[in-house]
């Protein structure tokens, strides 16, 4: 029998349309502004969105430190089965983020002059609808982590219907209010600003449920707040993602400033378009990315580095293909997509065509960036994810695009491809030079099973036939490494029951798999045994009547541990058998006999 990642496969892609969903939230409530401003407004006050963007990217700074870097350490710690540090973990990414966000709104309030006229590149024309929509969009972090954040955690905990609904109900009434405000009552641009964070307010409608359940993981822990260490890991954690968007904040406002100053407000038109098609991209790399960061960090937790080999096979392929498709369609409709926004292409044509291609040719590099950066962060490389964002905005960013706007600025747009590239590939010479000095040649740059302790794993149906497979194989793995006789019946016993337990009950006779895992080391035999079943503690289920199984309440009797966990979505039955285990022999030759052999 071999292990076939099937199961990883099927939670990724379980996860993917509620973070697709979640992360994209916030720019899907961006990319409906520009497109009801652009059809109802004008062009010169879509842009004003674009150019308020950098003030979107700062709360997504902060939502990248506290959501990512705290959904991402606590699924590692319900990998390593330590509850208090993930609730300490959620407590602080949700009120801790909701705190700064508000400190900085109202440090916003105070600056909203100075920032607007920073925007607009002092700009005359554009400085008044900026100012308009910067003043809502400075209250937009609170709302946003307290409603997307707790989506994250939803979605970590399984509940994935409910992690959809929440970002796709903050949007849809965004519309709606877009529509009334501007299209019935014709308000200004600002009031784009204000339906976006109407909408987020009402989806806490469906956070409430979150917070009342009892399928939740996580809980608030109050004294998680004064845990200046843990907020230092979550930090580090999610630094490479708020590092992302402050790679874009910074890019875009450079690109912002040399367009304007180059071509005015038709510049600031253009770099509008080419930012909606980067936020559209965006929102499908930033899916199919962050869908990878809570899975591989509760199987990094586990050091399941298998199964982190193939959720990075899924996730890049899922990526690359997805970026590849919306490059090409954006470099032959280029016309089409500007027209979404109601911008006149015939009297921009001749500088707008070739940026946007150009620039398109930027989005499967930015979506493998947003892919190794996720793997970075799920391996533990979090200062090497670190740097490669420091690397992508600026050793390489600015110098290019800055040379290129002063020689032949047509091309400049090239500059979006040349720096992930470059990034990437700088970080990835250097950890993996670092890794063959350490005597490990992996190409993924992963470290391989432990030590040398013998070690088994395989996938298994939820079938009797699987079942019985599957104790054959763990018999004679124990046989070919000379297990005892008694702590071998004691895992075979282990594998049979817990195994016919998943198979009869975790997927409510649904087809389904799951996979198991024995390591033999110095003092004991582990094994884990994961499924992607309905919660199941194998441990402590009951028949219909209520009574317990039988083989199930055998396993309770010997002398070793069972322990059970839900991380991500996944029941994780861990069993753990002293090499030299001491009991009554009678109890592993109970009717439920013993191992045959």
């Amino acid at each position: 029998m071999r292990r076939n990642g099937i199961l990883i496969s099927r939670k990724y892609h379980e996860y993917f349309l509620s973070t697709l969903a979640m992360s994209g939230s916030t720019v899907i409530a961006n990319i409906i502004d520009r497109i009801m401003v652009g059809n109802l407004l004008g062009a010169n006050e879509m842009s004003a969105i674009s150019l308020t963007s950098p003030m979107v990217f700062v709360i997504n700074v902060v939502y990248g430190l506290f959501i990512y870097g705290g959904n991402t350490l606590a699924a590692t710690f319900k990998g390593r089965r330590d509850s208090d540090s993930a609730n300490k973990s959620f407590t602080i990414a949700i009120l801790g983020g909701i705190a700064v966000c508000l400190l900085m709104a109202f440090g916003g309030l105070a600056l909203l002059e100075p920032l607007a006229k920073l925007l607009s590149a002092n700009n005359e024309e554009l400085y008044r609808p900026v100012t308009e929509y910067l003043l809502p969009t400075l209250f937009m972090g609170p709302l946003a982590i307290l409603v997307n954040g707790t989506a994250a955690f939803v979605r970590s905990d399984g509940l994935k219907g409910l992690a959809l609904a929440i970002p796709i109900a903050s949007n849809v009434i965004n519309l709606l209010m877009d529509y009334v405000f501007m299209g019935i009552f014709g308000f200004e641009v600002g009031s784009a600003g204000w339906a976006t964070n109407i909408g987020l307010a009402a989806a806490v409608v469906f956070v409430i449920p979150y917070f009342r359940s009892k399928k939740r993981t996580v809980s608030f822990r109050m004294k998680g707040l004064l845990d200046f260490r843990l907020t230092l890991d979550i930090f580090k954690t999610g630094l490479a993602s708020a590092l992302l968007n402050a790679s874009l904040l910074l890019k875009n406002y450079i690109m912002n400033t040399i367009v304007v100053s180059l071509y005015g407000s038709i510049g600031a038109v253009i770099m509008a378009v080419c930012l909606s098609g980067n936020s559209m991209a965006n929102i499908l790399y930033m899916g199919t990315s962050q869908t990878m960061l809570p899975i591989g960090g509760a199987l990094f937790g586990e050091k399941d580095y298998k199964g982190i080999r193939y959720l990075l096979k899924v996730a890049s392929g899922n990526t690359l293909s997805l970026c590849i498709v919306i490059s090409v369609l954006f470099c032959i409709f280029p016309d089409q997509f500007a027209a979404m926004f109601n911008v006149n292409v015939e009297a921009i044509s001749e500088l707008y065509e070739p940026a946007f291609r150009i620039f398109s040719i930027s989005i499967p590099f930015i979506g493998m960036q947003n892919i190794f950066r996720s793997y970075l962060q799920s391996c533990g490389y979090k200062n090497a994810a670190t740097v490669m964002m420091i690397l992508d905005g600026t050793l390489f960013f600015i110098p290019v695009i800055y040379l290129l706007s002063v020689t032949f600025p047509p091309a400049m747009w090239i500059s979006f491809t040349v720096a992930p590239l470059l990034s990437m590939l700088t970080v990835y010479i250097f950890i993996y030079r670092w890794l063959r000095k350490q005597g490990s040649t992996d190409k993924l740059l992963l470290p391989g099973q432990p030590g040398n302790s013998p070690a088994l794993e395989f996938t298994l149906g939820n079938n009797l036939d699987d079942v019985s497979e599957s104790s054959a194989t763990v018999l004679n793995f124990c046989h070919e490494n000379g297990i005892d006789e008694k702590v071998t019946n004691y895992i075979w016993l282990s594998v049979q029951e817990l195994c016919s337990n998943i198979a009869k009950y975790a997927y409510n006779r649904k087809s389904g798999s799951a996979d198991l895992f024995l390591t033999i080391t110095d003092t004991e035999l582990i094994m884990r045994l994961r499924d992607n079943g309905i919660m199941f503690n194998p441990t402590e289920f009951k028949d219909d009547g209520g009574k317990d199984i039988t083989g199930i309440k055998l396993l309770r009797k010997l002398k070793i541990d069972i322990d059970y966990n839900r991380v991500v979505g996944f029941n994780n039955t861990i069993v753990t058998v002293p090499k030299h285990a001491l009991c009554d022999p009678s109890t592993v030759t109970d009717p439920a006999s013993p191992a045959p052999g």
